[in-house]
């Protein structure tokens, strides 16, 4: 029997399929962390191209790489799972044991001469993507070894980010093929963007910081090739960049908040020369203005929160409760309470601080 995942546990894999959406490096992971968490001894994700007959391993944890060279080689085309999962909907897990005939577990030679021989004994499979190349995430206990029912419930509940992280990523990824591409997505970002360089001068801008830098009223302008608060005092902002540069100890992040209430907030962020998004290949400095507005905006794009559940959803982040909200909207309770499961359903969350937690922490992006 394994240890009931911890609510804490819960958020973490939570955070980790959203973050791998932003940043490749992050699968492994969230690969590794998922294995741990659910009771199982090794993990894998692996990516059907159309066209092809069986799914090729692109990433394990804690796999012999022989084993993985076999699966590609030869085993993953004779996996007898392999139509069944094809067959069922994206984002619901499958189980060797329980959607097996006893038969075919003892006698199929894809359990004998492999997963057994690999000391693996069940599997719980998800196919995140059924459009394009096809991507499948499978975690297996070693022999022996079974998860309690705490574990299994932390696959279905964090099934569908997962699912979402996944079809976000394969969305991205043309995206995020070489230099001119990165520049084209950062380009296209809503977001005003500033990379400064280790002497904190402007070495790239995007469109939306360009645009913004010529407003009257924008938080940040550009001076003498360095980036200059307009209506706040310039110290807090040097002393984001000198943090994140690594200057005065380890890089680290800041967000700044604005000087009137209802502005837009500035986010100071370090940036590696090895980060997905960065152009230039070196370490670098982000600077982004912050819309509130707009990051709902993008958030409830990408849960399609109707207009009222997207109105409960950014009051539940300013702090109001569901009955302040209801009383303020002039609504019933009831009515609340249904827009709340509503977001639940949406969000694969289960509770209201659960729910809360995810959107700042995507507002956060």
């Amino acid at each position: 029997m394994g240890i009931t995942p911890s609510q804490e546990t819960y958020d973490s894999l939570v955070g980790l399929c959203y973050d791998s959406v932003l940043d490749s490096a992050r699968w492994p992971a969230l690969l590794d962390a998922l294995a741990a968490a659910s009771g199982r001894q090794f993990g894998a994700i692996a990516i059907n191209p159309p066209g092809e007959a069986a799914a090729t391993v692109m990433l394990a944890a804690r796999c012999d790489p022989a084993a993985i060279q076999a699966y590609n080689a030869h085993y993953g085309a004779i996996d007898p799972m392999r139509e069944l999962i094809a067959a069922t909907e994206d984002g619901r897990w499958n189980h060797d044991r329980r959607e097996l005939p006893a038969e075919t577990l003892d006698r199929h030679p894809y359990y004998q001469e492999f997963q057994r021989i690999q000391g693996m004994d069940d599997r719980a499979s998800i196919r995140l993507n059924g459009q394009g190349a096809c991507v499948y995430v499978a975690l297996l206990t070693a022999i022996g070894v079974r998860p309690d029912a705490g574990q299994d419930d932390l696959l279905t509940r964090i099934a569908p980010h997962l699912q979402r992280a996944g079809t976000l990523y394969d969305t991205l990824t043309g995206l995020r093929d070489g230099l001119a591409l990165r520049n084209q997505v950062l380009d296209s970002l809503p977001t005003p963007l500033w990379l400064l360089d280790e002497g904190r001068r402007v070495a790239y801008r995007n469109a939306a910081a360009q645009r913004h830098a010529a407003l009257p009223d924008g938080a940040l302008c550009e001076h003498n090739g360095q980036i200059r608060p307009r209506h706040a005092a310039a110290s807090r902002l040097e002393t984001a960049i000198l943090q994140a540069t690594g200057n005065s100890g380890s890089r680290r992040a800041s967000r700044i908040a604005p000087p009137t209430a209802g502005g837009p907030d500035v986010v100071v962020t370090p940036l590696s020369e090895d980060h997905p998004d960065n152009p230039l290949q070196r370490p670098l400095v982000a600077v982004s203005v912050v819309d509130p507005e707009q990051q709902n905006l993008r958030v409830n794009d990408l849960f399609q929160f109707s207009r009222a559940e997207a109105r409960l959803a950014t009051k539940l982040q300013e702090g109001l409760s569901l009955a302040e909200y209801a009383e303020r909207q002039g609504i019933a309770l009831s009515t609340a309470r249904t827009q709340l499961r509503a977001l639940f359903t949406k969000t694969g969350t289960h509770r209201q601080g659960e729910l809360v937690s995810l959107l700042l922490r995507l507002a956060r992006h």
